[in-house]
């Protein structure tokens, strides 16, 4: 274990971090330079067409550094004392060692969406690389992470990326750092992950300050905690030649071939093909089928030991015994924190094009939950669009994405509803999920930003202005999944960046707006709107339903009802056959009684027909309606 160094890439959004992971990769002759994709461990094809990361991504490297010397924890410790706040160690010497080290890398995405992806990422390192982009400077993101890292007291590595670019703007960048995490200049790498130059400096830097895993870590007899995932672990293991297994999973998918894979980080004992261990939380025994690591390829082992990362073929085929948090272990006395349980905060019904396609929609959410934990789904009936499901999300992109993962890996063609949120509805009243939003932004753009977040009914907390301005702002949730993001970024020539977290939910003056087809309530399209938006709200629908529904034999009345009142409406007319020409020639002549009585027989005809008919939704519609 003395040889093992844990770590992550932490960044906001198209800073380079999986750029500097291909680097790493190279340079650490995992992979040929030249010869392979670029953002190598970017496997989805979803990330790699919108350039952004959307999944967690381990891999295992080997690298031998010409010192031919390991720092011992105490190094580490000395070198580190100024930051003690940020950056607490445990006094251990580990003594020489040999010069191969094994180097453990989790390349993590930068969208809030994903963040949930961070959080597991963090439990299973020492330390992390925080990386900024030099031309962007810290951003939203940026800040989110590395409070996540400070507070799991995890080793920060600052490094300060695209040095290469026209516009880099390094020593403003460098400065932000400093003031950030009270650190030194001299802390700071600057690299071209694009070009490679700093990249080594930058490798060593993490061999030499990352402490290794030591599983014997909470016997120390320290004032000071031990970093990372060993601080969350409470119970442990009381010596390293026990049989005794604890390791984490921190992410898992579905083979059709070996079952569920799991992805665990190993606190203590050895996992080998053949051992008999437990799901603790499911209360599920399971022979391992087979181990291994990440090259970035699966790659069989013969074992996992005390601080390795890789995976386990459980050979389960029910999905549902196996989920993000469980602890594998041999005594479920030894059962690990594991994750606090992400709440979706965005909701969307989804239902397929092709009624007979429900079971597998269902199969697909039930394979995709493995790979994506926050999800959170459950069935539900439309009368308009038949069998589907009620999808809870962390964010407008994750939702967008789900969408494109089940079209695309599961080959179904599907209805999603626009995404709401939900509000409590209790004693009469109605409670809105509320955020803390912070907003990075340069100071020239703060004024169009303030008025923007008072427009989307916005609260001001607090201004930061030290190098860039940092605002906070309580939020609606319902107002940032609108169309506040794309505002906020064109207000700001794309310079402003987001990130947020729930605050609570607030009581607002709100109710259900239902929309009614010929005074028919149409359950898709009814949501709670607060009281200042349903109006705006009402005449959208409306509008846009009358140029969506197609003609019927009848008048269509479109209406929306909020708080027991019509509120907006339109008028979809009906075909209408001239019913005084027969054969192309004029019935009844002159006689004006006798076109009445056609008149009137045919009005009588189409209110019966509107009485007993049904106004028809074609599922192109909704299709329609639903990608605004």
């Amino acid at each position: 274990m003395k040889n093992i160094r844990n770590f992550a890439i932490i960044a906001h959004i198209d800073h380079g971090k999986s750029t500097l992971a291909d680097r790493l990769l190279e340079l650490t002759g995992t992979v040929e330079a030249g010869h392979h994709e670029a953002q190598m461990l970017d496997q989805n094809p979803i990330s790699r067409e919108r350039g952004i990361t959307i999944k967690l991504a381990p891999v295992r490297m080997k690298y031998k550094n010409t010192n031919n010397q390991i720092p011992s924890n105490k190094q580490i410790q000395n070198s580190n004392n100024q930051n003690s706040k940020q950056f607490g160690s445990w006094d251990l010497e580990l003594g020489a060692s040999n010069s191969e080290y094994i180097l453990n890398l989790i390349d993590t995405p930068g969208h809030v969406d994903f963040s949930y992806e961070v959080d597991r990422t963090l439990a299973c390192v020492e330390g992390v690389v925080l990386l900024v982009d030099s031309t962007q400077g810290i951003q939203a993101q940026t800040i989110a992470n590395a409070y996540k890292a400070i507070e799991k007291n995890l080793v920060i590595i600052p490094v300060v990326n695209k040095i290469d670019m026209a516009n880099a703007e390094v020593e403003k960048t460098k400065k932000q750092l400093i003031d950030f995490l009270g650190i030194k200049e001299e802390e700071i790498f600057c690299v071209s992950a694009k070009t490679g130059v700093g990249v080594k400096e930058l490798l060593n830097k993490i061999i030499e300050k990352i402490p290794s895993p030591e599983s014997s870590a909470p016997f120390f007899s320290t004032a000071t905690p031990p970093r990372g995932p060993l601080a969350i672990v409470s119970k442990k293991v009381s010596s390293l030649s026990s049989n005794n297994i604890q390791a984490l999973i921190f992410d898992s998918y579905y083979d059709s071939h070996r079952g569920v894979i799991a992805f665990v980080r190993v606190f203590d004992g050895e996992l080998k093909k053949g051992k008999k261990v437990r799901l603790s939380a499911a209360n599920e025994t399971f022979e391992v089928q087979d181990v291994g690591y990440f090259k970035p390829e699966l790659t069989s082992q013969e074992l996992l030991s005390d601080g390795d990362i890789g995976y386990v073929v459980t050979n389960l085929k029910d999905i549902h015994k196996v989920s993000v948090g469980d602890s594998i272990v041999t005594d479920p006395s030894l059962s690990l924190p594991g994750y606090k349980k992400v709440k979706p905060m965005v909701f969307a019904s989804v239902f397929p094009t092709d009624t007979f396609d429900y079971l597998n929609l269902q199969k697909a959410l039930d394979k995709l939950y493995l790979n994506d934990s926050s999800l959170e789904f459950s069935s539900i009936h439309s009368t308009a669009l038949g069998a589907g499901f009620r999808v809870g999300f962390l964010g407008l992109l994750h939702a967008d994405v789900v969408r494109e993962r089940l079209e695309r890996e599961f080959d179904l063609s599907l209805v999603l509803t626009p995404p709401q949120v939900k509000f409590k509805h209790e004693n009469n009243n109605f409670f809105e999920p509320y955020v803390k939003a912070m907003i990075v932004c340069p100071d020239n753009y703060v004024g169009v930003v303030m008025q923007l977040c008072q427009n989307y009914r916005g609260k001001f907390i607090n201004m930061d202005n030290k190098n860039q301005t940092v605002l906070e702002y309580e939020l609606p949730m319902s107002e940032l999944i609108s169309d506040f993001f794309d505002n906020l970024k064109s207000v700001s020539s794309g310079y402003a960046s987001l990130d947020w977290e729930f605050l609570r939910y607030q009581q607002v003056k709100a109710d259900k707006l239902e929309l009614l087809l010929n005074l028919e309530p149409i359950d898709e399209f009814s949501e709670v709107v607060v009281e200042e938006r349903a109006y705006e709200k009402a005449s959208f629908l409306t509008s846009r339903l009358k140029d969506l529904i197609p003609r019927q034999q009848y008048e269509v009345k479109i209406q929306a009802k909020y708080k027991g009142k019509i509120i907006a409406s339109s008028r979809l007319a009906p075909f209408r056959k001239d019913v005084l020409i027969k054969s192309g020639k004029l019935v009844g002549g002159g006689d004006f009684g006798r076109k009445r009585k056609l008149l009137d027989k045919q009005k009588e005809g189409k209110k019966k027909m509107k009485m007993i008919g049904k106004v028809e939704i074609p599922k192109e519609a909704f299709m329609k309606l639903f990608k605004r």
